[in-house]
């Protein structure tokens, strides 16, 4: 088959083994370029004024339908190769670089005249429908073409003649170098890929290796930067909890200790001030009359000094002695417990005082006899002995503790 092609598309080889020429296209690019070259070069080849036959230029009109207007039409069939060089092989259009172009440039050039003939001549052997081009009125070739194209066929045809066996042999050389050239070319579009295929591999390999070689560097640069600073923060951790256990736990226990005395002491207050203002309350509204309905009963109009004195002792100074010692009593309690919480309140200041200045150096076992003395030594109202009411310079003393 003249035209061979892989599904359809590129690349397609053009083979024509009657004008012995053979051309590969790989792309619609280069299969464009061919066809406008051909235009261009019949185009140029069919100048009527170089050919003064009988006529004039009328005469010469069917060179262009001959071969401009065929490659004219395979450009214009579409983008399918196939169909494209179709059309050419069907119209036989004669090639410029083939056997009948080569030889027509020769003829041009030498034989001017014999030109317009040998073209007719050539088209109408390749392509039977090329003998009558106006297909409207099929009108014939003008005889000064048939003169001239007879005379180009009887320069043709001795050359053909004479050397058919050199013919035959060139044409066995021709696609012996055709085949030649497409096998180098292979050759070398498959050495240029191979070399750059193993370049393009080393460079990736080398790259990837080198890229792999940073990348565990950095990882482990990372997990070692990750175990150090994870190692330090949990030091830094266990010192901080360390540090606030044994800072917080004694000044909280003393500190929760204050509060408790203080809290009784305010509740015991409350009581006091409750009880003493009831007292005052009941005195003022009924302890006067119930002491005047006593003396009126016990005593009346007698004027006996026992009686007179039985009255106020057992109404008024007993009562009031009693009341005096409950009120002594919670006093006692309120005065106790805000001793116990500022005792407290410092104590726990000398266990955070002590723990901060330990933290970081051990005490020596004076030291820390010093210490435990100061913190569990006895205290007044720990016992049930007696504790005197404060003055004001012990209230005072209290406060600044």
């Amino acid at each position: 088959m003249p035209i061979k092609s892989k599904d359809g598309g590129y690349p397609v080889r053009f083979s024509v083994p009657g004008q012995r020429w053979s051309k590969k296209f790989r792309s619609q690019d280069e299969l464009r370029s061919f066809l406008t070259s051909e235009i261009r070069h019949w185009q140029e080849q069919n100048q009527p004024k170089e050919f003064p036959l009988p006529g004039g230029s009328q005469g010469l009109a069917f060179l262009d339908p001959l071969t401009t207007a065929i490659f004219s039409e395979s450009m214009n069939t579409g983008p399918h190769a196939e169909d494209a060089l179709r059309i050419l092989e069907e119209r036989g259009a004669i090639l410029s670089e083939g056997l009948y172009g080569r030889f027509l440039s020769k003829l041009r050039s030498e034989k001017p005249k014999l030109y317009p003939g040998a073209v007719a001549a050539i088209a109408a052997a390749l392509g039977p429908q090329n003998a009558w081009p106006d297909q409207g009125n099929r009108q014939p070739f003008p005889w000064a073409v048939w003169l001239s194209g007879l005379g180009a066929l009887l320069e043709l045809v001795p050359l053909r003649a004479a050397k058919p066996e050199a013919d035959q042999l060139a044409s066995v050389v021709s696609d012996a170098l055709a085949h030649r050239d497409e096998v180098q070319e292979m050759k070398h579009a498959f050495e240029t890929w191979s070399s750059k295929t193993q370049s393009d591999t080393g460079t990736e390999i080398e790259t990837f290796r080198q890229r792999s070689a940073d990348a565990v560097k950095f990882a482990q640069a990372q997990l070692a930067q990750a175990l150090a600073d994870s190692s330090t923060r949990i030091l830094e951790l266990e010192d901080k909890v360390r540090r606030r256990l044994v800072l917080e736990a004694p000044t909280t226990y003393w500190s929760k200790k204050a509060n408790g005395h203080v809290s009784i002491a305010f509740g015991f207050g409350a009581l006091f001030l409750l009880g003493l203002g009831g007292g005052i309350y009941w005195l003022t509204h009924y302890g006067v009359d119930l002491v005047a309905d006593a003396h009126r009963r016990i005593v009346g109009d007698a004027q006996d000094p026992g009686l007179l004195a039985l009255v106020p002792l057992a109404f008024i100074t007993l009562p009031t002695l009693a009341f005096a010692w409950l009120l002594r009593h919670v006093s006692r309690v309120i005065v106790q417990n805000l001793a116990l919480g500022a005792d407290a309140r410092l104590r726990g200041t000398i266990a955070t005082t002590y723990s901060a200045l330990t933290v970081d150096q051990a005490a020596t076992p004076a030291e820390l006899a010093i210490v435990f003395n100061a913190l569990f030594r006895p205290v007044d109202g720990s016992t049930h002995s007696e504790i005197a009411p404060p003055n004001l310079a012990d209230l005072m003393e209290l406060a600044k503790k």
